[in-house]
């Protein structure tokens, strides 16, 4: 009996298996990369450096959405909006894998996993299917995730060298990879101050012309250059309230998950079998005070995020009251002016698409973090990787160090980035939308017109 019970057991453990594979499968060729990243994290070995890999991910979505809303000159014949929202290439595919393998963590991941697989185990999901998920997470795990690719490819386009050579001309592809990424931002080392969080702390951002013919600085401005002229003034006056609002929100945001990644910690610790030596334990007084700021800040954000929501309900207003006036007004005769709002539309479609696998990336990694306990497996997972320090070959360990290194101080910031992240990603994504459906309505406008001309010239050409 208990063996007819073990095999029908085995059976549907099989079936779970075979079900999730399926489900992955379909998700890997789907084309979703939030998605994709979703069930990719419960492949992973359940670690606090995953999260912070994702993290810093995030981050860098959210800093390169910054550029290309207020730092790329845009124009009617601008290159740059169809570049950068273009499909990745199999070719660029692998430039990522290689040039990410000069990276600390990407290094010596594939030494290191296995032994921290055996210790910390897979994630909950996996662990649920025993022996089956184990064998499922180990095959179906990925080292450069879904979003690593797309975060990646954009800070190429960014950031790459301009003086770079063919890549035929070099006799080394590391020398190439070298000079390819000479001005990458480090965007896997966390700025611990959050002060100027919507920009990359380091990296020189290449210069990609606008083209020749009217250039704006800023997605905004662009905006406001396709609204008729008595909607401009308010239109900057609202835009630039908005992001002083949405600023104070992030601020408060980040104070708050600097406190309670404190508490995580100390609560680590405190339960942890190896303590760290040098690590000081929070007194029963400190802790109710950190529990007393924290309850100040969430009124804090309560306030803050309702000043925000009035800000954006009345810009919002404002580009809902320009799209109605823009129907006795729009200038579609101009055909610069029509190439201009496509531009921005196409801008404004991949930074929404962006700031959503933003959120999901943060979403994933708060979730981790602070749901499934992976910082109160904190120490477990310092344990493991000195362990598996021995896996690693010589001439990697200097990259090991400053992995392991770089772990302990991220670890501390990746929280309250996440959180500071998440907010800034929704909101981009809002405002994003936003301008989407207006240069949508300008567009939809001309389509419509050039269908009547083409229908009108059809009746005379058959009179």
């Amino acid at each position: 009996m208990n063996m007819n019970k073990k095999r029908e057991n085995m059976k549907v453990k099989s079936v779970v298996v075979q079900s999730v594979l399926v489900g992955v499968l379909a998700l890997v060729s789907s084309g979703c990369s939030a998605l994709q990243e979703t069930m990719a994290s419960q492949m992973e070995v359940p670690t606090v450096e995953s999260q912070v890999n994702r993290a810093a991910i995030g981050m860098t979505i959210v800093r390169e959405n910054n550029i290309l809303a207020y730092k790329m000159p845009i124009s009617a014949d601008a290159q740059w909006p169809t570049l950068i929202a273009a499909d990745i290439n199999d070719a660029q595919k692998k430039f990522i894998e290689q040039a990410l393998m000069n990276e600390p963590y990407f290094a010596t991941v594939h030494y290191t996993k296995l032994i921290q697989r055996q210790m910390l185990g897979s994630s909950y999901l996996m662990n649920q299917l025993g022996d089956y998920g184990h064998l499922t997470a180990i095959v179906l795990d990925q080292t450069v995730s879904p979003l690593t690719y797309r975060a990646v490819n954009k800070l190429d386009i960014l950031f790459s060298n301009p003086q770079l050579q063919e890549a035929s001309s070099y006799t080394s592809q590391d020398r190439y990879i070298a000079d390819r990424v000479q001005n990458w931002p480090n965007v896997f080392k966390f700025d611990g101050s959050l002060d100027n969080y919507l920009d990359f702390q380091d990296g020189k951002l290449r210069e990609i012309e606008a083209g020749s013919s009217d250039y704006y600085p800023t997605l905004g401005e662009a905006i406001i250059a396709l609204a008729p002229v008595n909607y401009k003034k308010d239109l900057e006056l609202g835009h630039k309230e908005l992001i002083e609002a949405y600023d104070t929100v992030a601020l408060a945001e980040s104070q708050k998950g600097r406190l309670e990644t404190k508490l995580k910690l100390n609560a680590a610790e405190k339960n942890a079998e190896t303590p760290e030596t040098d690590f000081i334990q929070l007194t029963e007084q400190e802790v109710s005070e950190i529990n007393e700021e924290l309850a100040i800040i969430e009124k804090q954000i309560e306030d803050a995020e309702r000043i925000a929501e009035e800000k954006e309900v009345l810009y919002f207003e404002l580009l809902d009251h320009m799209v109605l006036a823009l129907e006795s007004d729009m200038n579609i005769d101009d055909e610069n002016y029509v190439k201009l709002a496509k531009n921005v539309n196409i801008v404004a479609d991949e930074i929404d698409r962006s700031a959503t696998e933003a959120y999901t990336a943060f979403g994933v990694a708060v979730t981790n973090l602070i749901v499934n306990n992976s910082l109160l497996n904190f120490p477990r997972e310092l344990e493991s990787l000195a362990i598996a320090k021995a896996t690693v070959p010589m001439h990697l360990q200097e990259k090991y160090n400053e992995r392991v290194m770089r772990l302990m101080k991220n670890a501390i910031d990746a929280l309250p980035n996440a959180l500071i992240g998440t907010y800034y990603a929704n909101k981009q994504s809002t405002l994003a939308g936003k301008y989407a459906d207006v240069t949508g309505k300008i567009i939809v406008a001309y389509e419509t017109k050039k269908e009547q001309e083409a229908e009108a010239a059809k009746v005379v050409n058959n009179n």
